[in-house]
């Protein structure tokens, strides 16, 4: 519950306790449609995470955060979200945190690549000699 205090307090974020009988106990986190029209995009809304008993879904890591994430252990890949496990104690939910913030600011980021769009690397750029040839 620490956690989705924590993701509730973000500005632009809209939380939806689930607890019908197709999904129990679940909370769905959105953005607000007027904090993030830069990813919504005429969509109704977005969903940022997802909290269940068992994990949190998050959407919206960079690369290098999807690899700390996974290399690390602290969860798995699972269609463009990752799935992080439940923090037992006060440490690991602040690793937790931190994970779920990045995503966040990562939403917020105008540097950050659109999905889809391609990133090139210096190492792709066209290598010069830099030695003068009269």
């Amino acid at each position: 519950m620490a956690l989705a205090d924590r993701i509730a307090d973000l500005p632009g974020i809209e939380t939806v306790e689930r607890a019908d009988d197709t999904v129990p106990s679940r909370i769905d986190v959105y953005f607000r449609r007027e904090g993030s029209a830069r990813i919504l995009k005429g969509r109704r809304a977005h969903l940022f995470c997802s909290l269940d008993r068992d994990s949190v879904m998050v959407s919206g890591l960079d690369r290098w955060g999807r690899h700390q994430v996974l290399s690390s252990g602290w969860g798995t890949f699972i269609d463009e979200l990752v799935c992080i496990h439940l923090p037992r104690d006060h440490r690991e939910l602040d690793t937790v945190w931190s994970i779920v913030h990045r995503a966040y600011d990562n939403f917020f980021d105008s540097s950050e690549p659109e999905p889809g769009s391609i990133v090139l690397s210096t190492w792709d750029w066209p290598k010069f000699s830099r030695t003068s040839l009269q």
